[in-house]
């Protein structure tokens, strides 16, 4: 069973496709893994958005997002060696 104090974080990043190659093999091996996302010009501050305080031109689309997966404790040196293969 999934809680808080029994994962780990096994990847955490920017790019969608390293994201989707990860679950895959995740899936493929079944080993169970929660995922987050989050999207970091979205994060309060102040009166408003970092977006809405400061925009966003400058900044890639492909790192407005941040990704993490998490699997359970017990089974992170197992989804470690899998994902490097």
């Amino acid at each position: 069973m999934f809680t808080l104090f029994n994962t780990e974080s096994l990847w955490i990043g920017t790019d969608l496709k390293k994201f989707n190659e990860i679950r895959d093999i995740l899936d493929r091996e079944g080993i169970c893994y929660k995922y987050k996302v989050s999207d970091q010009l979205g994060l309060w501050m102040g009166k408003g958005t970092v977006r809405g305080n400061f925009g966003s031109i400058g900044n890639s689309p492909d790192q407005f997002k941040q990704y993490e997966i998490l699997v359970e404790k017990k089974q992170l040196e197992n989804a470690r060696m899998v994902i490097r293969k």
